[in-house]
């Protein structure tokens, strides 16, 4: 059995490394997208709001000690998740509705700086993206501006002690306010884009769509491997605008409410839990972007509460100073302890089997349920629908029920 499970394992535990998710929503109307951040090393994130005029420099540049300090100035303000406590954004929404997020991507190959090249080299890409651009086609009229290169894996070791000299091989997801996506890959040096609104891991996104093709219409794979994942995000996405069971209680809501609360079911299909995986890995976090509302919305691992920033209510303003809270900021629960001991609404009281089979065989026309759909309403709904059911009922069973009961029956004490 043993000889069984070992390379199973292995192959589960190799298949998942540094994997995420990330998809935007196929909704009409709503311009929403999320993602997930599965990392075995602990990111320490922080939810940063980052103004406009705020100076980044770029990251030190791979295999090259000759490439010249860059820094550039912000022209949007954005919430970037900056990860190992400084500021390097790992995803994050823009006040112009715009989001960028990094994803693992092991066949990764970045181009080589180039010194004698004039324009500037970018190695932080999703501050980049999230700094300087407002659209999906904002951002591919300006990809030739710059060299897209990796950054010095020995830095990983200088934000966390615990962290190993390893490389960062990324691949980059954006969407826009308008329902634009792009995906850029670096594959053998080169960069590719596509228009895709779903993205995993490896392999790469064109061996990924033909999964998809190749799946048809089996059942949903279950694992949490990344070309699993990528079909279970592509196929449930496929199927997202669809309704059904609508204007039911528990399926009312707001079209933004509706809109990311679906967002959050889709990509909490591949969410990996705290547990024994062999690499350690584990959804640190969730986030949420309603792009055309411009509303972050966030997760973790231990606190499945919706924490949300409204970013029309942040000050972006040039001069502003930086904040942040931690990723796991804020309680883990809704105490309705105190709610429900002051709420009068109450469910209504069945009457005696006798009675309710008299109105079923439809002897009775008395109204037993009233729908309740608000507090206020199952409040004064509750009072009048009490009232008249209890003198309907009482009416009933003085003039009609109680001489006709057969022997046997007799009042409980």
């Amino acid at each position: 059995m043993g000889k069984m499970w070992g390379p199973l394992l292995l192959s589960m535990a190799a298949a998942i490394v540094q994997g995420c998710s990330n998809f935007r929503l196929n909704y009409p109307g709503e311009f929403v997208s999320a993602r997930t951040m599965d990392f075995s090393l602990d990111l320490n994130t922080l939810v940063e709001v980052v103004p406009r005029g705020t100076v980044v420099q770029e990251l030190v540049v791979h295999h090259c000690p000759d490439c010249p300090d860059y820094a550039w100035t912000t022209k949007y303000g954005f919430v970037g998740m900056n990860i190992f406590g400084v500021d390097i954004a790992s995803d994050g929404l823009n006040e112009a509705g715009l989001s960028a997020a990094f994803l693992y991507l092991d066949g990764t190959v970045y181009p080589r700086a180039n010194t004698s090249d004039p324009r500037p080299i970018i190695t932080s890409y999703v501050s980049y993206f999230l700094g300087n651009f407002a659209s999906v086609e904002d951002v591919k009229a300006h990809l030739d501006d710059v060299q897209f290169s990796d950054f010095d894996p020995r830095l990983a070791t200088l934000f966390n002690p615990a962290a190993k000299e390893d490389l960062f091989p990324l691949h980059v997801i954006i969407h826009d306010a308008v329902g634009e996506s792009l995906v850029l890959e670096f594959l053998n040096g080169t960069l590719h884009t596509y228009s895709n609104d779903v993205l995993t891991n490896d392999p790469p996104l064109e061996q990924q769509l033909a999964a998809v093709q190749a799946h048809g219409d089996k059942p949903l794979p279950g694992s949490i491997g990344s070309t699993d994942r990528f079909i279970r995000l592509s196929l449930l996405n496929r199927h997202a605008a669809d309704p059904y069971h609508t204007n039911m209680s528990y399926s009312r809501a707001t079209p933004d409410q509706g809109a990311v609360n679906l967002a959050f079911h889709i990509i909490n299909s591949v969410t990996i839990q705290t547990g024994h995986q062999a690499s350690g890995e584990a959804t640190q976090w969730t986030v949420v972007r309603d792009h055309g509302r411009r509303v972050l919305y966030v997760t973790t691992n231990e606190n499945l509460v919706v924490r949300r920033l409204d970013l029309s209510q942040l000050d972006f303003r040039v001069g502003t100073p930086r904040h942040a809270l931690p990723v796991v900021y804020g309680q883990w629960f809704v105490d309705v302890t105190a709610a429900e001991v002051a709420s009068s609404q109450r469910s209504i009281d069945l009457p005696p089997r006798s009675i309710v089979e008299k109105m079923l065989n439809g002897s009775s026309t008395s109204p037993l349920f009233q729908h309740v759909s608000t507090p206020l309403q199952g409040f004064v709904g509750g009072a009048v629908a009490g009232l008249l059911c209890a003198l309907a009922i009482g009416m009933a069973a003085l003039y009609f029920l109680l001489p006709r009961r057969p022997v046997g029956y007799r009042p409980l004490p």
